[in-house]
């Protein structure tokens, strides 16, 4: 095994935003670390490209390419964010029901497999009615979570996702709620921000001045997303949950990869080179 001053961090690519890779080999450089950016679009899968044991390993791409690209250079000893050697081979594909199943407070939640009305009508009583919300899972940047305020709309909407073999979630719809973005790394939150909500619109992104709080999330928050991370099998993640007036709180995801920069850019916390610390220790402590 390679001894930990000759790290090599292999950083997995298809299109990620600039900020995120420069981030990253600057937290790399900064460390002496060589750091390899891979172009999952044009890798050849040739055999000898597969990693060394103590290589440093991260994806922050979220495409399908990208994941195979992973899973091929992955090999015994290679060191990433999951809790599990082999972690790269098993993503959870049902994370609401996981976190059901670990007692976390989630909206409620069914998966919609008909076009059935009087079943259809079944799950909207059971998350509470209109309005409730339409989630693609696969997608990120608030894109495949729609808002339904009627049966009309839902029952054409779900005729459209079904027939193009889609498998859409229905869920409770959480009022007047802040959204809290909480970054994971290891056993605890390293940074936090609240998402402001876009014009017109129920969803939440982050804004310039506006992603950085002062005042962090309560202690109980700050186990469930730490939970959540560790419940996917993951040991960074960031973790989305809605938090409403009287302090009830509902977990919404546990993201791997994630889109961290905001923390850094705007809130001043190094979560780059927190990340390559995290990788190097865990490396140091296989050696």
């Amino acid at each position: 095994m390679r001894f930990v001053q000759n790290l090599r961090f292999f950083c997995v690519n298809d299109a990620v935003a600039l900020p995120t890779i420069v981030s990253l080999e600057t937290a790399c450089r900064a460390r002496e670390i060589e750091f390899l950016d891979v172009d999952a679009r044009s890798f050849d899968y040739a055999p000898g490209r597969q990693l060394q044991a103590g290589d440093l390993m991260y994806r922050p791409a979220v495409s399908q390419v990208a994941m195979r690209v992973e899973q091929f250079l992955w090999n015994r000893g290679v060191v990433t964010f999951h809790t599990r050697p082999d972690g790269v081979f098993f993503v959870p594909h049902t994370p609401p029901l996981r976190f059901e199943r670990a007692g976390l407070p989630i909206p409620r939640t069914v998966y919609c497999s008909t076009t059935n009305r009087k079943r259809i009508a079944q799950y909207v009583e059971y998350v509470g009615g209109f309005p409730l919300i339409v989630k693609m899972l696969g997608f990120a940047n608030g894109i495949g979570v729609m808002r339904v305020d009627s049966f009309p709309a839902l029952f054409s909407l779900l005729d459209y996702e079904l027939s193009q073999g889609a498998n859409p979630l229905l869920a409770q719809y959480i009022a007047d709620a802040a959204h809290w973005r909480l970054i994971v790394l290891g056993e605890r939150v390293i940074a936090s921000y609240h998402k402001s909500p876009i014009a017109n619109d129920f969803r939440a992104q982050a804004v310039r001045g506006e992603t950085h709080s002062e005042i962090p999330p309560g202690a109980a928050m700050q186990k469930v997303a730490v939970t959540a991370a560790q419940v996917l099998g993951y040991e960074f993640a960031g973790v989305d949950i809605l938090e409403q007036a009287d302090g009830q709180f509902f977990l919404l995801e546990a993201n791997f990869p994630c889109y961290y920069v905001h923390a850094q850019e705007y809130g001043g916390i190094d979560v780059a080179g927190m990340m390559v610390d995290h990788l190097v220790a865990k490396a140091a402590r296989s050696a």
